[in-house]
């Protein structure tokens, strides 16, 4: 485990490979610790590796799929029938949306499993800038279907005498508590995972004085399936929301 605060304070978090650059620990750069710059560097790996992985496999695409291009086209299509479960009849256009939420997230969480990497999704910052995202997109989707007034009638509800009460209730779970809901569930449950991993480690006895026991690796199996569960139910709540705003759930109902 590192050490901060002049070597006085022991932090529950591994050390990165940006901890071994010669940078002072409180020195700025752009406006931003050392340490601050982890989730965003880390972040970008990602989606570097990500795109270079998708140029590499999907530069020479045969008509007859060799084993890796089938398993590229099982997870493809395992991400379609994910998303048009969750968004139905207008699923076909947020495929790549969710599709590469899921994916993103997933790598971020992993990341956290490569010695000298962080996860990203363990910093709120990031987390709270996805739920952003989702947000945004889910706003703009609900008043680019249903109008400026039919989005104020599906933030209304029914019956509308009660339009006092749900109102107020939707616009704050729209504004407030979703995002808060989405950004805190996924910072706590990664930041969770690593933190204990990291306790775990700093533990773990030394056979014959200098070879330690990987006794955190239970706990590296448990985050892995965490991880995929967290990033799933991300992308699942994205898909809902995005969903209900456009008003698939209330056609749902009428029939």
């Amino acid at each position: 485990m590192s050490a901060e605060g002049g070597g006085s304070e022991s932090s529950t978090e591994l050390p990165s490979f940006l901890d071994f650059i010669p940078v002072e620990s409180h020195s700025q750069i752009f406006g931003l610790t050392k340490h601050e710059w982890v989730p965003v560097v880390m972040s970008a790996l990602v989606i570097i590796f990500l795109g270079l992985f998708s140029i590499v496999a999907t530069r020479k695409l045969q008509k007859v799929p060799g084993r890796f291009q089938a398993l590229l086209e099982l997870i493809v299509e395992g991400l379609e029938n994910f998303t048009k479960s969750q968004m139905g009849r207008v699923a076909e256009p947020f495929v790549p949306f969710i599709g590469t939420f899921f994916i993103y997230i997933f790598c971020m969480n992993m990341m956290g499993q490569v010695p000298l990497f962080h996860s990203p999704t363990s910093n709120l910052n990031t987390t709270v800038a996805l739920a952003l995202i989702v947000f945004f997109v889910t706003q703009y989707q609900g008043i680019k279907h249903n109008g400026v007034f039919g989005y104020v009638k599906h933030m209304i509800g029914k019956p509308v005498w009660l339009a006092p009460l749900t109102f107020p209730l939707h616009i704050m779970q729209e504004v407030l508590s979703r995002p808060l809901s989405l950004s805190m569930r996924l910072f706590g449950n990664i930041m969770g995972e690593d933190t204990v991993i990291a306790i775990f480690i700093g533990f773990s006895p030394l056979l014959l004085g200098f070879i330690p026991l990987p006794i955190h690796l239970p706990m590296v199996f448990l985050a892995l399936l965490g991880s995929t569960i967290q990033a799933m139910i991300f992308a699942l709540l994205a898909s809902f929301y995005i969903a209900g705003a456009i008003g698939v759930y209330d056609e749902e109902d009428h029939h």
